[in-house]
């Protein structure tokens, strides 16, 4: 076949490949996409996208059932599995269109379909289209679901966030495996949309990389909608009679359920591109990069959930872009993602950014807090679930911040901002929010952090001077 050369071939075609992609081509550079399946990723066709079209099915079924707390006459609500998921894969197909093959050609890059493996320095073997070389390489492929080394498992009919949009049926009861993010958006998914939810965790808390306080929030929303929480258990064997799967632990005991749902983790998506044929040292499959996403090997860089850091779209994004300016400009760049956020969506949401409280407050920073049980917008809307907080230096810039609310996602984003552009507390305290806003409990924290600075001498010499002009 063919041999065809390219200034720069992405592998993969999620978010990652795609913005490296289209990046390079921007510049003016000839560039290959390679992608075996569909463009679009993970997070298009089995994560961001369905997960939060089913989420805002589930979030109305709720609303609907809960009506009373807002004076409204309580409705029984049974949706229908089947037309949720049609609604869900509907919502999907209209989002893939910014990512149909043609769109992307259209902006000047080849786009091949196939397996792709490297056969050498700077070459790919790509199937059915034949031999690619450049000497600028992304390896974007991506990552999938990482089963937990439990007898039996393989073989029981699980479903892993990949498959579960394909589902037409859901059982009246569910295990997960899991109580980290994905675990968790589907146990409330799956909670409000009818079935009966267990989580299963190892650990003896949930959502162990978040904030401990955000955590027992989220334990108790989700436990107030009849989830189920078993802590501190590992699944040790899966059997299943029938349409049934029986989950045993190491402690002895014993789970049915009608679906089995596993979410205990990632890995990359490196198996077939035989990355020493290439010189790209890898640990655990994941390609070893630098502070510049370099890998071992000349001219080949990796980007996105691949390479192990955050599993987001949107550090993807940030990753690709710093790719495509160290693989063609003169001056290189750093990736940097201590600002990157990361929103848990369950209702309430749990998002964050920067350093852990723990972290900040060891380091000599303090912590401010407020409560949206009494902010005045939460109060109007029943949604006083959740608090602010933020942790500070001793000039008011953002260490950590950590938001446990109805939109908290979005709610956390000046917080980024100012973490981002070195704006303090006392900037936030200091702008106009519109009311009556969620987002006014961000100013409300650094109103906080402003009253400290009242306390103490500077504050009773400011108390001196306004009685002595008063």
């Amino acid at each position: 076949m063919a041999v065809t050369e390219y200034d720069l071939i992405a592998i993969g075609g999620g978010t990652a490949g795609l913005v490296s992609a289209s990046g390079a081509a921007y510049l003016g550079a000839r560039v290959a996409l390679v992608e075996r399946a569909a463009l679009g990723g993970d997070c298009l066709w089995t994560g961001c996208v369905p997960s939060k079209a089913l989420l805002a099915s589930a979030g109305a079924a709720q609303r609907i059932r809960t009506g009373s707390e807002l004076g409204l006459p309580p409705l029984e609500v049974h949706p229908c599995f089947r037309q949720v998921m049609e609604r869900v894969r509907a919502a999907r197909a209209k989002v893939a269109v910014h990512d149909e093959p043609e769109r992307i050609r259209a902006r000047g890059i080849d786009v091949h379909f196939g397996s792709a493996r490297f056969t050498g320095p700077g070459e790919l073997d790509v199937e059915g289209v034949g031999t690619l070389r450049s000497k600028r390489i992304v390896i974007a492929t991506g990552a999938r679901p990482a089963l937990p080394p439990v007898e039996g498992l393989k073989d029981s009919g699980y479903l892993t966030h990949e498959v579960a949009f394909d589902q037409d049926e859901l059982p009246p009861t569910v295990l997960i495996l899991g109580a980290g993010p994905i675990g968790l958006e589907f146990a409330q998914m799956y909670g409000r949309l009818g079935a009966q939810v267990t989580v299963l965790e190892m650990l003896p808390e949930i959502l162990p990389k978040e904030d401990p306080e955000a955590a027992a929030v989220t334990r108790g929303s989700l436990e107030s909608e009849g989830i189920t929480f078993v802590l501190g258990a590992k699944a040790s064997q899966v059997e299943f009679e029938g349409d049934t799967r029986i989950v045993r632990t190491h402690d002895g005991r014993r789970f049915t359920a009608g679906l089995l749902f596993v979410a205990t983790g990632r890995r990359p998506n490196t198996e077939g591109l035989e990355l020493d044929r290439a010189g790209v040292e890898a640990t655990d499959g994941d390609p070893r990069v630098d502070e510049r996403l370099r890998t071992s090997a000349r001219g080949v860089w990796a980007a996105g959930d691949v390479t192990g850091g955050p599993q987001f779209t949107h550090a993807a994004d940030a990753m690709a872009r710093t790719v495509v300016r160290n693989a063609l400009l003169p001056l290189s760049s750093k990736v940097d993602l201590t600002n990157v956020p990361r929103v848990t969506y369950t209702d309430p949401e749990v998002a964050h950014v920067g350093q852990s409280h723990q972290e900040a407050q060891e380091g000599g920073g303090a912590t401010y807090r407020y409560e949206f049980s009494d902010l005045d917008r939460a109060i109007a809307d029943g949604s006083t679930t959740g608090f602010t907080k933020i942790s500070a230096d001793g000039k008011g810039r953002i260490l950590g911040a950590t938001i446990v609310a109805k939109g908290g996602g979005e709610l956390l984003m000046p917080l980024v901002l100012a973490r981002k552009h070195g704006l303090s507390l006392a900037d936030i305290s200091g702008t106009i929010f519109p009311y009556p806003t969620m987002v006014e409990g961000v100013k409300r924290t650094a109103d906080a952090y402003q009253r400290t600075r009242l306390e103490g001498p500077a504050g009773e010499i400011l108390r001196k001077v306004v009685r002595w002009l008063a």
